[in-house]
């Protein structure tokens, strides 16, 4: 069979379109902002104590939403990154660690995991200095902290200074 540039273009649409169909769009569908994993997880909500006790089945995927962006420069891979956080026990929506505790703020390397979480490091990659993020970190992740307990989801809400 001989290709032509109108098979090709076909064979990309039709694979542009499967891929959509899976992720629960179509090439046709108008709700851009539907979420492409459709499951029962949804992030707790921010209350001036901490956070909501967060219901349902601890998160089987990390996740990240921007909660508040901020107006500085944009981070990139390498960046120092100085942020607060405060981490909380996605089955008891109780603080697990914070950054209070600390003389200083944290700075880690957007990007680079050493002593920080991968997903961490690299949720900061593209944000910018005065966002603040919320991040879920999955149950089982294996660079999760000594300390807390691996069989756990941990929720964070973390400034970027």
């Amino acid at each position: 069979m001989k290709l032509t540039n109108k098979n090709v273009v076909m064979g990309i649409t039709l694979s542009a379109t499967l891929l959509l169909s899976a992720c629960g769009g179509s090439s046709g569908d108008a709700s851009i902002g539907s979420p492409i994993v459709s499951n029962d997880f949804a992030f707790p909500n921010i209350e001036q104590s901490g956070i909501a006790t967060p219901s349902g089945a601890a998160p089987e995927f990390s996740a990240r939403r921007t909660l508040s962006k901020g107006a500085g420069n944009p981070i990139e891979f390498g960046d120092p990154v100085v942020l607060n956080y405060n981490m909380y026990s996605w089955s008891t929506g109780e603080l697990v660690d914070t950054t209070d505790t600390l003389d200083e703020p944290l700075t880690v390397r957007a990007g680079v995991s050493a002593g920080v979480p991968e997903y961490l490091s690299k949720s900061l990659l593209g944000r910018q200095v005065g966002d603040t993020l919320q991040l879920v970190f999955k149950s089982g992740m294996e660079d999760l902290p000594e300390y807390l307990d691996s069989g756990d989801a941990y929720v964070l809400v973390v400034n970027v200074l």
